[in-house]
């Protein structure tokens, strides 16, 4: 949900620019997109407004991570310095930045060719291999929340609490037999894998929600990555699986092209080298991530938005189809990485 703007008018905008930046700017469009409130200035600059749940020091760290891949020539976003030298300022309690405006569209999910998934890995490959070195420490994800028997127990509480509120229609039923399904595969999960060994998994530096709705495209190739306020160490085979299933064409109904995320994962491979545990555990990681999650089926039933609920839809089917699939896509990589 998008915050109220913290600038009263378009003048306040032009006078803080001028003020802050030195900037002239006589021309102010609203952008629509995304949950910040981001201006296009002059068709030649983006100010953005960040939520309040975003403290300057995250922001700080962002345009840290952004300055250091552009040294190694990721194309990322060019911030612009306030008149003090400093890229982000704190303006009525919200932190701003400003950047270059980067000429462009943006793909939806599941729109990518084949040539578009595999340039997705590659550039996960040198976004990760290039935070190796980052100047600063990230903090840490811990992964074992997601596989522990409380977390299990605690999931498949959330998802019968949910039953709890439906309604006998068309759509409400349709949620019940995906949420009953889920607890299912749940409970069998929980009663019969043992995932200790992901203790194993290779945990690096990474963007922390990378995926095509990150990228900005330009003759048909990405132009840019964004949006790198999440970043975090955590096992990179997590969102190295995640970021094919928004991307391929072929995985837009939740599964996958086995063929085609075989190559994903040996272009990202030639950057970062997997370990036998990534390679094994790499699809029970998503599954157990996306099951433990009610997001998209909670957020419908609160506000009956249709397009969390088609979310929530799509992420049962990857469910369905890595539940039925895991053990093939892990003894496939195995032989052929």
């Amino acid at each position: 949900m998008i915050e109220k703007t913290i600038f009263e008018n378009q003048k306040e905008i032009i006078d803080y620019v001028n003020t802050k930046y030195g900037l002239n700017i006589s021309k102010i469009n609203k952008i629509n997109k995304g949950s910040a409130n981001i201006y296009l200035l002059n068709d030649k600059y983006i100010l953005k407004e960040f939520q309040s749940k975003y403290s300057k020091e995250e922001i700080d760290k962002e345009v840290i991570i952004i300055n250091h891949l552009r040294k190694h020539n990721i194309k990322v976003p060019e911030y612009i310095k306030t008149l003090e030298g400093k890229y982000s300022d704190t303006y009525k309690e919200k932190t701003i930045i400003i950047q270059k405006y980067i000429k462009g569209y943006t793909l939806e999910k599941n729109q990518g060719n084949y040539r578009q998934t595999i340039e997705c890995a590659e550039y996960y490959g040198k976004i990760v291999n290039a935070l190796k070195n980052l100047p600063i420490d990230l903090p840490s994800s811990n992964i074992s929340n997601w596989y522990s028997k409380d977390s299990f127990a605690r999931s498949i509480q959330k998802h019968k609490h949910l039953l709890s509120l439906l309604k006998n229609n068309e759509t409400d039923n349709k949620i019940k037999k995906d949420i009953l399904e889920k607890i299912s595969m749940l409970e069998t999960i929980r009663n019969n894998y043992n995932f200790t060994e992901m203790k194993n998994l290779t945990i690096l530096g990474t963007h922390g929600d990378y995926n095509v709705l990150q990228f900005i495209y330009k003759n048909g190739k990405i132009n840019s990555v964004i949006d790198f306020v999440s970043a975090c160490k955590m096992p990179v085979v997590w969102e190295l699986i995640r970021s094919y299933s928004y991307i391929d064409k072929d995985a837009k109904n939740g599964s996958f092209n086995l063929k085609t995320f075989i190559d994903y994962v040996k272009m990202f491979n030639k950057y970062i080298k997997l370990n036998k545990y990534d390679i094994k555990y790499m699809p029970y990681l998503y599954l157990i991530q996306i099951l433990n999650s009610t997001f998209g089926y909670k957020q419908y039933i609160e506000s009956k938005n249709m397009d969390l609920l088609q979310f929530g839809c799509l992420r049962t089917n990857i469910c369905r189809y890595l539940f039925d699939n895991a053990e093939l896509i892990s003894d496939t990589l195995k032989k052929e990485l």
